[in-house]
């Protein structure tokens, strides 16, 4: 018997998309899963879409009062029976062989912990806008803080963990909204070895409105995830704590101008870059000329 795999899915208000995520987990070459979908509290369709699944006895449902995508992927995972754990947004979709490649990963590298691979980007009539993502596997934590690429491309539709890291006391931040993948990923990256697999393995939809478009929103969970890695010790050294913040408070300089449109809290959080780490404004003199 294969081992059993847990895949965990929100679900807010996802009758648009939720028939397409189940049929493409429902596609897996690996067919020893358990999907458990958390509805949170949705007004639309989405029950009655997903129980005219339920034929399928591996999918299961539970349903709670709203409370948020974060509280509803604890209760999912609580509810694993899985040696594995899968993540899926109930917008995003697997590629057939998904499951199968990273749960061999983990077989093949038992000191590994988590595994994640590329992702194409998909618009909302699911046609592919993206080949691929630029994940990486090279100093995972340390990229991550830095913001050094997209490092673990859509973490919610994309990673594969052993369910025992929960142990450990791995969960996600209720406190967190656009940012709760993040600290996700800095909690795994900073305890548990990862394995990159560097191939298209699953889709992510992108969608204009996505909650990563707020601006402010983005601003405070950043802040607070990075606050949070500094109480836990994630910075190697205070120099790098300060470069971190710097590239941190740059990418929200930016944000604010390009689209948030908001030039004077541009210019605070560009002031903020260079006093958590002057050097900074040799890189900003060399890309400007």
């Amino acid at each position: 018997m294969e081992s059993l795999v847990s895949i965990i899915v929100p679900a807010y208000n996802a009758s648009k998309y939720i028939a397409a995520a189940i049929r493409s987990v429902q596609g897996q070459t690996y067919l020893h899963w358990e999907m458990i979908i958390v509805n949170d509290g949705s007004t639309d369709e989405t029950s009655s879409i997903v129980t005219s699944f339920l034929s399928d006895k591996r999918i299961s449902i539970y349903t709670q009062s709203n409370s948020g995508v974060c509280k509803a992927r604890n209760v999912g995972m609580s509810k694993a029976t899985g040696e594995f754990i899968s993540l899926l947004d109930a917008d995003d979709e697997f590629l057939p062989d998904n499951l199968e490649k990273k749960i061999s990963a983990l077989k093949k590298n038992p000191d590994a912990d988590w595994t994640y691979s590329n992702l194409c980007l998909i618009d909302e009539n699911s046609k592919v806008i993206k080949e691929s993502t630029n994940g990486r596997g090279d100093n995972v934590l340390e990229n991550i803080l830095l913001w050094n690429g997209e490092v673990v491309p859509g973490p919610c539709s994309n990673i594969v963990f052993r369910k025992k890291t929960i142990e450990s006391g791995l969960s996600f931040d209720s406190e967190f909204s656009t940012a709760a993948d993040q600290d996700f990923c800095l909690q795994l990256s900073g305890k548990h070895k990862s394995i990159f697999l560097p191939e298209v393995l699953a889709a992510y939809r992108f969608l204009e409105n996505s909650m990563s478009r707020n601006i402010a929103v983005m601003e405070k969970d950043h802040i607070a995830v990075y606050k949070k890695a500094e109480r836990n010790k994630l910075f190697r050294s205070n120099s790098f704590r300060r470069k971190c913040f710097s590239n941190l408070y740059l990418i929200l300089a930016g944000s604010w101008w390009v689209n948030g449109k908001n030039k004077k809290r541009a210019i605070l959080f560009l002031w903020k870059s260079i006093l958590s780490r002057p050097a900074i404004i040799f890189r900003l003199f060399k890309k400007a000329f």
